[in-house]
């Protein structure tokens, strides 16, 4: 009697093992789905309190609205020539100088938040990494 007891209580053991096991692979989609649903609630919220993510939310030291505006086209367009920016920039302001540009990206590479790569006859702009962190950080992505 106490020998079919022991293998009942062991055998009892070895399902609430299976079962311990089962339940932790049926939990992991679902935390996988509640930090979507945090990143998603939180990016909803800054769009609601903001209107948009702007460059200002990761780089609240960069006041010049001419440097968040070639941030936000590098963020939405990365490896862009100083031709191809100044356009862009223009587009969204209506009007933009080659040679400020040209400034505003030389002051925003000795701040680390460009990087200059040349590509061909041509150099192209592009966020930095540690930007990129930043702004995947603030989305909840952490990438």
């Amino acid at each position: 009697m106490e020998k079919e007891l022991a293998e009942e209580v062991k055998e009892l053991n070895k399902r609430i093992s299976e079962l311990e096991k089962m339940l932790s692979l049926l939990m992991k989609p679902l935390s996988d789905v509640r930090k979507t649903t945090e990143s998603y609630l939180k990016l909803a919220g800054l769009l609601l309190d903001h209107g948009g993510l702007t460059p200002d939310f990761i780089l609240p030291e960069l006041k010049d609205p001419i440097s968040q505006d070639i941030v936000r086209v590098l963020l939405e367009r990365p490896e862009q020539n100083v031709s191809q920016i100044t356009d862009l920039v223009k587009s969204k302001r209506g009007t933009a100088s080659r040679r400020i540009i040209r400034e505003k990206l030389s002051y925003l590479e000795e701040k680390n938040i460009i990087q200059k790569q040349q590509r061909g006859s041509r150099y192209v702009y592009s966020l930095t990494v540690d930007v990129i962190k930043k702004w995947t950080q603030l989305l909840g992505l952490n990438i």
